[in-house]
């Protein structure tokens, strides 16, 4: 069932199914969620089932307060400073914080790692939500594993069907994109995924690094393959004119003078707002996904601010030919 956010029902009827161990998909200011109390291990077991995710690909927290950090985490004196001045800056929002877990975190959250990645979101239904259910909950992608993330609750439709008993629309998400994932390590940041949070903003509080991948997922949203559409998908750099252009779509960065030689256009930001262009991003890729073409060729954008992040994501959904 989808019902709106508007709806005097959804908060409560959201929370009570959370309570109740069940899941339900709602909105975030990324994207929209697949939310099972935290504190559950079956409610936790089933989003893994219900998404096709693998165990070994750990999950986000979102909080419904700042008291669950203390109970989620096992800060020392090295991080506290440093992960104090991030939640005072950035939370809520779109940043989430990796931290040594506390015995109360369930080692199938974690996927068995010493860490527990949590964030607190800042979208006005889904704190209304966690309010009311007065639990953490476990929120990958309202999504099957590894496909392209839902910013509606049209998209989680698409993708989940009636596996789920409850959607709860709040229009399209604002940001587009996950969440940042930071590590803080002393006056370190490892940045184990590029988000709307970006490294100048966090440049402030320590000196960033980026961990090199090594094939082992440290982190949520590390794994090889993700973000896919169905469709093969090319990342091109601006202008350039395939062979194949007439029987393919084209993810445009701005206006494109070679527009008319594809079958479908896109922009992503036809004034080149990366910002527009995050939000955009997982929507057009799903709407040229069922365009009659044969491939998709995605445009390049400046690897700047959250065009990082973007990237990031189209890297990761290239596909080899089906």
């Amino acid at each position: 069932m989808v019902i709106s956010s508007g709806e005097s029902s959804a908060v409560e009827g959201a929370a009570k199914l959370l309570r109740s161990g069940k899941l339900v998909a709602v909105p975030t200011e990324t994207v929209y969620g697949l939310a099972g109390d935290a504190t559950n291990e079956k409610a936790v077991a089933e989003i893994f089932t219900v998404k096709e995710r693998p165990y070994f690909d750990p999950l986000i927290l979102h909080l419904p307060d700042h008291s669950w950090i203390e109970r989620l985490t096992a800060l020392n004196a090295e991080h506290i400073g440093l992960v104090n001045a991030l939640v005072q800056n950035f939370w809520p929002g779109p940043l989430t914080l990796l931290l040594p877990k506390s015995s109360r975190v369930s080692d199938l959250v974690t996927a068995s790692l010493p860490t527990v990645a949590i964030r607190m979101p800042a979208n006005a239904t889904l704190q209304a939500i966690l309010g009311r259910a007065g639990i953490p909950v476990a929120a990958p992608s309202a999504n099957r594993f590894g496909r392209v993330s839902p910013t509606t609750a049209q998209h989680v439709l698409d993708e989940l069907g009636t596996r789920i008993p409850l959607i709860v629309d709040d229009g399209p998400t604002q940001v587009g994109v996950e969440s940042t994932i930071v590590e803080p390590r002393g006056d370190r940041l490892l940045l184990h995924r590029p988000g709307p949070v970006t490294e100048n903003m966090l440049a402030a509080f320590g000196v960033v690094e980026t961990p090199v991948l090594d094939g082992l997922v440290k982190a949520p949203g590390q794994t090889q393959s993700h973000y896919a559409p169905d469709k093969r998908l090319v990342l091109i750099d601006s202008g350039v004119v395939p062979p194949d252009a007439d029987s393919a779509a084209l993810l445009s960065w701005g206006d494109n003078p070679n527009a008319s030689r594809f079958q479908v256009v896109t922009s992503l930001s036809k004034s080149r707002d990366l910002v527009e262009a995050a939000s955009k991003l997982f929507a057009s890729l799903r709407a040229l996904d069922r365009a009659p073409v044969n491939v998709i060729y995605v445009e390049r954008v400046p690897e700047t601010g959250i065009g990082k992040a973007i990237m990031n994501r189209l890297q990761r959904a290239v596909r080899e030919a089906r």
